[in-house]
């Protein structure tokens, strides 16, 4: 009788998975059932034939666990290949990294230095802008005080002007009336003599006239 348990143990023994023992013990069973059918009772297996084939088994095991391990030494390698590619790669990246960490460094320095050099020449253009704008703000104070004083003196002058004029005119026109007035008196006499002298030719007054 084919002893399963004894074929799945001796395959678990040569370090395969306890389901790959059952897998291929299963199907040395059913191949042994096949071949058992077959047979009749004088032809049936004996121990000494079941020996051979464990036997057999245990080769076969041990070649597909050879090959395993060759396989298994073969991706261990191919993973340390990549893994030494990899690391080569990262050792490059971080190479090529520092290399631009170290330019940006090296322009940051050269932009800050220039920032530095544009900031004080505008400080310098400030100081002369706000210089310029105290000295001109200085001489046009001059120049308003200037301008102040002499249009007070025009002021005065034009005040002094208007005052003689006017005084000028008061006169000449006090000149005027008085002539004014003298010119009436002597009309009014002119007038009153030529009335009375109508008078005593039209013979209209009543007292001699004097």
């Amino acid at each position: 009788m084919f002893d399963t348990h004894a074929v799945a143990r001796a395959l678990t023994e040569a370090d395969l998975t306890p389901a790959q023992a059952d897998a291929i013990t299963d199907a040395v069973r059913l191949a042994a059932e096949h071949d058992a059918a077959a047979l009749d009772v004088e032809t049936l297996a004996t121990r000494v034939d079941l020996a051979g084939v464990e036997t057999a088994l245990k080769a076969d095991v041990a070649a597909v666990h050879t090959e395993l391990k060759s396989d298994l030494a073969a991706v261990k390698s191919d993973l340390a290949a990549v893994e030494a590619a990899l690391k080569s790669d990262v050792a490059g990246v971080k190479s090529d990294l520092a290399a631009v960490e170290a330019a940006l460094k090296v322009d940051l320095a050269a932009v800050h230095t220039e920032l530095k050099s544009d900031v004080a020449a505008v400080k310098v253009d400030v100081a002369a802008v706000q210089a310029s704008v105290t000295a001109l703000d200085a001489r046009l104070g001059a120049e308003i005080t200037g301008l102040q004083r002499e249009l007070k003196v025009d002021v005065a002058g034009v005040k002094s002007d208007v005052a003689a004029v006017e005084a000028r005119m008061r006169a000449e026109i006090s000149a005027h009336e008085t002539r004014l007035i003298k010119w009436v008196a002597v009309i009014g006499v002119g007038v009153a003599g030529l009335v009375v002298a109508a008078l005593r030719l039209l013979g209209w007054a009543g007292a001699p006239l004097p």
